[in-house]
C-alpha cells in the first residue's frame, strides 16, 4: 500500500486543535512544500484549511466510494458530509452557518514519493455544496 488512506482521512476529520502537533501530523503525510492544483503551499496551510473546514462543518465523515493506486499516485474518489455549523470560507466568500447538511463529491489525485505526498489534484463540486446551502442559485 502506497498511502493510508484513513490516516490520510483522519487528519482533516478529527479536530486540528486536539492535536498536540498539528503540523507534525501533517508532515508524517504530505511533503513540505506540497504542491495543491499546481500551487506549492506549506503544510503549515493544510494546517489551516483543515481548521477552516472544521470550523465551518460538524459531523464530518468521509465515505470513501473508490480507491485505486499505481507505482507512484493514489486516487481517491469520496463523498464529504456533514453540517453546516460555522462560517465556511469558499471561492465565492465566507457563507454563514445555515445548520443544513451537505453532502460533496470529490476527487483526489495524490502523486506519493518517497513515502509522503508531493502532489494533490483535487476536484470537489464545490458548486453543488453552494446550491445545497442556497449561497448560489442556479
Amino acid at each position: 500500500m502506497l498511502l493510508a488512506v484513513d490516516e490520510l482521512f483522519a487528519l482533516w476529520q478529527e479536530p486540528v486543535d486536539a492535536r498536540e502537533d498539528a503540523e507534525g501530523a501533517f508532515r508524517r503525510l504530505y511533503a513540505d512544500p506540497v504542491t495543491v492544483n499546481g500551487t506549492p503551499v506549506a503544510v503549515s496551510w493544510l494546517v489551516e484549511r483543515a481548521r477552516a473546514l472544521q470550523r465551518g462543518l460538524s459531523d464530518l465523515t468521509i465515505d470513501l466510494v473508490d480507491h485505486l493506486e499505481t507505482a507512484d499516485r493514489v486516487v481517491v474518489v469520496f463523498y464529504m458530509r456533514a453540517r453546516h455549523t460555522g462560517p465556511l470560507v469558499t471561492s465565492v466568500g465566507t457563507v454563514a452557518a445555515t445548520g443544513r447538511d451537505i453532502e460533496v463529491r470529490t476527487i483526489d489525485v495524490l502523486t506519493v514519493g518517497d513515502g509522503l505526498i508531493r502532489e494533490v489534484w483535487v476536484s470537489s463540486d464545490e458548486l453543488g455544496m453552494l446550491t445545497q446551502l442556497d449561497a448560489v442559485r442556479l
